[in-house]
């Protein structure tokens, strides 16, 4: 990649451009009548054109690039917005309840409405938006003619995107030995997570070339560019591209430490030596490293090392793919998963009356312990922690008076049965706990003489958390999500409620919620004895980034959630934004939904990372 000394006021992009080919899924002419201006592109440094584009928006940065792509660009035109930008700043309305990481949905989508918008541009639109920090935002884009002797097709893709010049290239941090192991195992784990998700767009050549791979200031991985073309055009750059990310990770431990290539030894060799034919496969076998380090000891870190380490990485053969070998030794050998340790645990609350609410009957409370235990060796998180929201129903202030004598009485219950690391409380302890809340506001209605509907009552949803160990609680409509990069949002709880409990006898939905008490709830605290009610308790295991949010109907209604996952939820899982600010904006809008309720939320974001020390 060409580097510049840059002005760091100075807003600078890449300039990148794609051949299109014909019968390439994503490189392909949206429309074939499409006629374009001839844009030369001069390969004569000296002579070349100042601008990119052919309308002369983007001044060529430095003209010593100029046959190199991509090239560094300036904007001439800032204050004029784009279509790309348009497209991103309204994502919530075009991305509502798509799969946005599936090119045979957004695809037709976008280009039903913008005919002229391309598959190139709707890859890194819809990328972007689940991985700001490794896919480069878009800012514009075009298609044109173009003459080079480099780009055997006659159409061309121009593209305009972020550029960021603080990042470092990976295989500077692959030789940096105070980055740790586990970090480099990370970005291993990342590439193959990332390589699922980009060959579904044709595009997971670019984790197959060491100049495209960076890490930005977060130390999240990042990608330069997207790569279309890699397995279609070789030049005296390229050669013939390697078929898995395996091939890289040689190149990296070769110029890495004596030290790192030893710690990483069995690994490379397994990749090295196994029939590899899937990146299932390639991701078996970084599950199963545990086992293979255990296995295999590894060499003292002494002078030996300088000589013998170098030259076995020289020797490691290159992976050939082929249909005929048998994979029978690693799909039955044992898989150890990769222990994980938390890194970061976010937590944040949030309440809001709504637009049409005068009064509050939500209410939260949070008992949330973390300790950090630091040694030359690295640092040790412990969490623990007691979560509840309950939302309120009575009337006259019985509600907020219902809903906060369960969330207190819960609370109490753990604060005297559960000391600070103690074993997770288990699900019977959870019932007990809840059974308990609704024995205290059953005897303030009996107490009251309160009678019918005019006895008061709350939902509640609760979350007992032990490091990344989770036992959830609920009764009632208030609900709990997950909400992950790789599984999506998912709806942990069941409403109790006529039309699920209709659902769950075998009723269509249709019907089910077609009747006018669909909407009643079937199970609530503080109306009925113990008898009347069944908490459901769920366990959850983090495994990987994970958002869980425990929230009132006031937020989750008219499937709020579901239909804002690009625009409110992944920015939730960016560990670099205050996930006090991203539940905010959450609650802004759900008010903008649903304001005729109350809102109220509270957000838990767990980032792990795999630990190799462990293993040592």
């Amino acid at each position: 990649m060409p580097t510049a000394q840059t002005d760091q006021n100075l807003k600078l992009w890449w300039g990148v451009l794609y051949p299109a080919y014909t019968d390439h899924p994503i490189l392909a002419v949206p429309n074939h009548n499409f006629k374009g201006t001839v844009f030369e592109q001069d390969t004569h440094p000296p002579n070349a054109a100042a601008f990119f584009d052919p309308q002369h928006r983007y001044q060529r940065w430095d003209h010593r690039y100029a046959c190199d792509l991509p090239q560094l660009v300036q904007d001439l035109q800032p204050e004029e917005p784009t279509l790309l930008e348009t497209l991103r700043e309204t994502a919530q309305d075009w991305a509502q309840e798509l799969n946005i990481l599936d090119p045979s949905v957004v695809i037709p989508h976008l280009q039903s409405q913008y005919p002229s918008l391309s598959a190139v541009a709707i890859a890194y639109l819809a990328l972007h938006l689940v991985y700001p920090e490794t896919i480069p935002a878009i800012h514009d884009a075009w298609l044109d003619t173009v003459s080079t002797s480099n780009l055997p097709a006659s159409y061309c893709h121009g593209i305009i995107l972020d550029y960021n010049h603080t990042a470092r290239p990976l295989q500077d941090v692959w030789q940096d030995d105070n980055i740790s192991d586990e970090q480099i195992f990370q970005y291993l784990e990342d590439m193959i997570d990332l390589w699922k998700i980009l060959e579904r767009w044709h595009c997971h050549y670019s984790l197959l070339t060491v100049k495209n791979l960076a890490v930005n200031s977060d130390a999240q991985l990042r990608l330069h560019q997207l790569d279309f073309t890699l397995p279609l055009v070789e030049t005296f750059e390229r050669p013939t591209p390697p078929l898995s990310p395996v091939s890289i990770w040689q190149e990296l431990f070769g110029h890495a430490s004596n030290r790192r290539q030893a710690v990483f030894m069995p690994l490379l060799v397994s990749l090295s030596t196994a029939p590899l034919e899937k990146i299932s496969e390639i991701q078996m076998l970084l599950d199963s490293f545990a086992s293979t380090l255990r296995s295999e000891p590894l060499p003292d870190f002494e002078e030996e090392l300088s000589e013998s380490t170098g030259d076995l990485i020289d020797e490691l053969p290159d992976i050939t793919l082929s249909v005929e070998e048998d994979h029978t030794a690693i799909e039955d050998a044992p898989t150890a998963l990769l222990p994980r340790q938390l890194v970061q645990v976010d937590v944040a609350a949030h309440t809001d009356s709504g637009r049409d609410r005068h009064h509050n009957e939500d209410f939260y409370l949070i008992n949330h312990r973390q300790q950090v235990c630091m040694t030359p060796n690295g640092q040790q998180l412990e969490v623990q922690g007691v979560y509840v929201l309950c939302d309120g129903m009575g009337g006259h202030a019985e509600g907020e008076v219902a809903s906060s004598l369960a969330a207190k009485t819960v609370h109490d219950y753990f604060e005297q049965t559960w000391p600070w690391q103690g074993e997770l409380p288990s699900a019977e302890e959870v019932r007990n706990a809840i059974y308990r809340a609704n024995e205290v506001i059953f005897a303030a209605n009996d107490q009251k003489a309160k009678t019918g509907s005019g006895r008061m009552g709350t939902t509640l949803v609760m979350a007992l958390v032990q490091n990344y160990h989770l036992r959830l609680g609920h009764v009632g409509d208030s609900r709990i999500y997950r909400f992950t990069k790789r599984q999506g949002l998912q709806q942990l709880t069941t409403d109790h409620e006529v039309g699920q409990r209709l659902i769950q006898q075998g009723v269509e939905p249709e019907i089910a919620y077609g009747r006018p008490d669909a909407y009643q709830l079937t199970q609530a605290l503080g109306p009925r004895n113990n008898e009347a009610i069944d908490p459901e308790v769920i366990d959850l295991d983090i495994e990987e980034d994970t958002l869980v949010l425990l929230c009132s109907d006031g937020l989750s209604d008219n499937r709020c959630l579901e239909t804002h996952i690009i625009s409110h939820l992944v920015p939730m899982l960016d560990f670099s934004i205050p996930l006090s600010q991203s539940l905010h904006k959450l609650i802004d809008m759900g008010n903008q939904v649903n304001g005729h309720d109350n809102l109220t939320a509270i957000a838990l974001r767990f980032k792990l990372r795999s630990i190799l020390s462990t293993l040592f």
